[in-house]
């Protein structure tokens, strides 16, 4: 009990500051209350207490804030300002005012334990004390009310503007990790392994027209090359580009421990052969090595078995031909890494180039191939036959073994071997548009007792991948063909007869061309039909046709010459000229 105000008073703070701030507070809310009403009559009145201003009231303001002070006072026991423990002793409910009271900014953030202690600065204590004063000079109603929140504004700036100014400056932490993350990640030489966007300047995942003609069309993707040189991040490019048209088989997925023997190709190719039976994707990928003529060969095969184009590309990373970073990166040894490099270099270069027709345009050729077969057949009747059976005529769709895929051959280079091979592989137009689609144009068709072909005209832009010396090689055998145009040799092979190589067309174009026309011209439905004797037609169209054709390279298979398909044509002539 309070012997002054007859008033229940809480235990005091152990804090001297938190005991003015609550003894304030209590004066406060005390004079704040409304005055009771007139005692009823027989009951006993409270005598009124006089404050230190001399004004009778209900409350006492001076009482218990001069026996704080004289508690507090220098000759009682002066204030030693130590540090706020971390734990401190739970303040009764009682005894914590209605408004919130501000808290010592020393029991919000501790010192830290490694650092000096700092004493409390003075004028915290003179803070309290002046805050007191003021308010013990409002008197009255509206006074004190003003009092009170004059007071809770300034004992809650003037604690903020001791906290800034009491509060040692802390290092920032958030930006401590940061330091050490970026010292701890400088790994030598982990931004070389990441490869360039030039890696990626494939006309397949540039061009907007050859994009927009392989989603439309199919197309067998090879990416071959050393371990370690790109091929995956090739391959998720493509699968990024085309999307959900696209998928990729990786030949990591389908080795046991790795072990990457026989099994591997022949679990990797039933997986493709599905994947191209299925027909739900333009372009199927294959990720591998593929560093042998046998294994390129095959691939190719499967491509012409279902009507795909096959193009065959190997990453353009810097490092693709390094041995000690390939061996370092596919986690093998360099003399291992070298023993495939030296298998990829012997079929670096293809058996031909040349463009490869895609499969709506073998189609509408095919189509159109067999209707001048059909109308040659009804102008002139055996007009080539079989020697086989004679006298017997042949249909000229029977006569001629059709072709299964179609393409027009720009350079014969024989795995390297031919002479110009290598200087062609490195013309700037053929690495450039390795890959492209172009739009070939046939304007003819013809028909020897040998071939059965279509006539291409070249762009200027097309002739940059032509060979200036295609016909001049056919000279020896065609007389006058080394004085034809450029390109006078371009043609698609569309059948064959029995025994004769594809080769053989070709020539027998150039033969047409340097030749004279015998009869009349014939007018057809399709165009203007030419006889140049000896079993020799051409039909020249009257609308040529647009063939969209892939840049590209074909491989075969060990022991099928090509060479040995020329031999053949000039020892077998099953043909005979009626």
């Amino acid at each position: 009990m309070d012997p002054e105000n007859n008033a229940e008073v809480p235990d005091m703070l152990e804090n001297p500051q938190q005991e003015v701030a609550a003894a304030v507070v209590t004066q406060l809310e005390a004079s704040a209350e409304p005055e009771k009403p007139a005692a009823a009559e027989g009951e006993e009145k409270e005598p009124p207490v006089v404050n230190s201003g001399g004004d009778a009231s209900g409350t006492n303001t001076a009482a218990p804030i001069q026996a704080h002070l004289h508690r507090n006072s220098p000759e009682a026991e002066p204030p030693v300002p130590v540090a706020v423990p971390e734990v401190s002793e739970p303040v009764p409910e009682a005894a914590l005012p209605t408004q919130e009271a501000p808290v010592p900014p020393t029991q919000e953030e501790p010192a830290p334990p490694e650092q000096p202690q700092e004493p409390q600065p003075p004028s915290s204590e003179k803070i309290q004390e002046e805050v007191v004063k003021e308010a013990l000079t409002q008197n009255g109603g509206e006074k004190t009310e003003a009092s009170t929140e004059k007071l809770a504004e300034v004992s809650v700036q003037k604690q903020g503007n001791e906290a800034e100014t009491a509060r040692p400056a802390e290092p920032k932490k958030e930006d401590e990790p940061e330091v050490s993350a970026k010292s701890s990640e400088a790994v030598p030489d982990k931004e070389a392994t990441v490869p360039s966007a030039d890696s990626l300047a494939f006309p397949i995942l540039k061009h907007e027209k050859t994009k927009n003609a392989l989603r439309a069309s199919r197309t067998l993707v090879v990416i071959r090359g050393l371990p370690g040189s790109g091929k995956t991040f090739l391959s998720r490019a493509l699968a990024e580009t085309y999307k959900d048209r696209c998928a990729v088989f990786c030949a990591d997925d389908y080795a046991d421990n790795g072990d990457r023997g026989t099994d591997v190709h022949k679990a990797l190719d039933e997986a493709v052969v599905a994947c191209c039976v299925d027909a739900a994707s333009a372009l199927v990928v294959v990720d591998d090595t593929n560093h042998t003529q046998e294994r390129l060969a095959r691939l190719g095969e499967m491509a012409r078995e279902h009507g795909m184009v096959a193009v065959f590309l190997e990453p353009r990373t810097e490092w693709r031909t390094d041995i000690a970073r390939l061996a370092k990166l596919a986690g093998r040894k360099p003399a291992a890494v070298a023993a495939v490099k030296r298998q990829l270099d012997e079929v670096r270069l293809p058996l031909f180039f040349g463009w490869f027709l895609l499969t709506p345009a073998q189609d509408r050729l095919r189509s159109a191939g067999n209707d001048f077969l059909t109308a040659l057949d009804g102008v002139k009747k055996n007009a080539v036959g079989s020697s086989v059976n004679e006298g017997q005529e042949v249909p000229l769709e029977q006569y001629f073994k059709s072709k299964r895929s179609f393409h027009c051959t720009t350079k014969f280079c024989d795995y390297g071997k031919a002479e110009g091979a290598k200087d062609y592989a490195q013309k700037p137009a053929v690495l450039e548009f390795y890959g492209s689609v172009f739009d070939l144009t046939v304007s003819a068709l013809f028909v020897t007792p040998r071939t059965f072909g279509a006539r291409v005209s070249l762009t200027e832009e097309q002739l940059a991948l032509w060979p200036s010396d295609a016909e001049k090689e056919a000279e020896p055998s065609v007389p006058g063909a080394a004085s034809l145009p450029t390109g006078s040799r371009a043609h698609v092979t569309l059948g064959c007869a029995e025994g004769v190589a594809a080769v053989q067309t070709g020539l027998d174009l150039l033969e047409i061309l340097v030749l004279q026309q015998v009869e009349p011209v014939t007018e057809l439905e399709l165009g203007s039909l030419r006889f140049y004797g000896e079993g020799r037609w051409m039909l020249e169209l009257k609308e040529p046709m647009c063939a969209a054709a892939c840049f590209s390279s074909f491989y075969k298979r060990r022991g099928l010459s090509h060479e040995q398909g020329k031999k053949d044509s000039k020892k077998k002539k099953s043909c005979a000229i009626l």
